[in-house]
């Protein structure tokens, strides 16, 4: 998938058994010494994990001088663990190193997990969740695991689809790669206001259902009624 220089919100869509982020990212240095001045290719880009306060920034550095994790934090000056990209997962990358101005791809490989259920548990509450599908699966929201059924949409009865007052915060990145904050779509299955089964952050406006692509993260904000459970489930062919 393209990773342009500058930020992108992201998941691992697949297994690779550990699931740190050399093994997802590989960031060989043919000298780690620095001697030559050679730089791994992804060396001054970073991953940045949502701790639900903010963000621990974790950057790629294959030097040895000053780190032997193969990271180092925003400084540069203290090595930091390698960031683990568990199922399900989203992160922030932000892709300032070699590539960073001639586009570079982002190859996910590894297995996919099952057969069988993935599950993401996620409570009610305002702080966000950072999240991506735990299969490699794209397409509308509510077709990969985000289902907002409600019985009887026109309101009459007062009924709500699970998801309601739950949302979905996509990164909005300028044609320079800056962040430029989240695309807010709200989840509402009442037909009084909306046809596509979403809304604006103030509920006043209908807005399309969200598409996922492969590999895409996003923030989910659980302010529905109680705790949702995203469900994908991989089955073996026939």
């Amino acid at each position: 998938m393209p990773a342009n220089g500058g930020y992108s919100f992201l998941s691992n869509p697949l297994d690779t058994g550990n699931n740190n982020a050399l093994a997802v990212f590989p960031n060989p240095n043919p000298d780690p010494s620095g001697t030559s001045g050679q730089l791994g290719p992804w060396d001054g880009s970073s991953i940045q994990e949502w701790t639900g306060a903010g963000f621990k920034v974790s950057v790629f550095d294959s030097l040895t001088d000053d780190t032997t994790t193969g990271f180092s934090d925003a400084s540069g000056a203290n090595a930091v663990p390698i960031p683990v990209l568990t199922s399900g997962k989203g992160f922030v990358f932000f892709n300032g190193g070699a590539y960073a101005t001639n586009g570079n791809n982002i190859t996910f490989v590894g297995n996919v997990r099952g057969p069988g259920t993935n599950t993401l548990v996620m409570t009610q509450r305002a702080i966000p969740y950072a999240i991506g599908s735990m299969l490699p699966l794209s397409g509308p929201i509510r077709q990969i695991g985000f289902a907002n059924v409600n019985p009887d949409p026109s309101g009459t009865s007062g009924q709500l689809g699970p998801l309601d007052g739950a949302n979905v915060q996509f990164l909005k990145v300028t044609s320079n790669g800056q962040a430029a904050g989240y695309d807010v779509s709200v989840f509402d299955s009442l037909t009084d206001d909306t046809t596509t089964g979403f809304t604006d952050a103030s509920g006043a406006n209908a807005k399309p259902e969200p598409n996922v692509p492969i590999g895409r993260g996003f923030f989910f904000v659980n302010g529905s009624s109680s705790t949702f459970t995203w469900t994908q489930i991989l089955t073996n062919s026939p």
